[in-house]
């Protein structure tokens, strides 16, 4: 049976490849992967939560601090492209809006529907 040191140190190895793993997906433009990524990490931070006061436990806290400030920037990164992509939706929107209104001005006529106001007298 592992003892809670080495328990720490599995999990927070593992989740420091899964914080590196998150990086990498996040530097090439794959949210959702990484997203994905930062969802599966999630019951390794509990298991580590869970252990802390644990003896010996606390000598990983600069492994630790490394991690968390890792990911906060990770996660700050993430809001920052969700924003983004708010502001472009709402661009969008407004785009498709305006389109709308407009549009109507340059319909097209069908054969049989109401002569334009002016038509040239032969």
């Amino acid at each position: 049976m592992e003892s809670p040191t080495q328990l720490a140190h599995r999990l927070l190895t593992s989740l420091e490849e899964l914080i590196e793993q998150e990086g990498t997906y996040l530097r090439g433009g794959h949210y959702d992967l990484a997203v994905e990524v930062r969802e599966r990490s999630e019951p390794l931070v509990s298991g580590l939560v869970g252990i802390a006061g644990l003896p010996g436990v606390g000598d990983l806290g600069p492994r630790v601090r490394v991690v968390v400030e890792r990911s906060d920037q990770h996660g700050a990164y993430l809001q920052e492209k969700i924003q983004a992509l708010g502001a472009e939706l709402q661009r969008n929107d407004q785009a498709r809006h305006r389109a709308a209104q407009v549009a109507p001005a340059y319909a097209r006529r069908s054969p049989g529907s109401a002569a334009p106001r002016f038509q040239a007298a032969g």
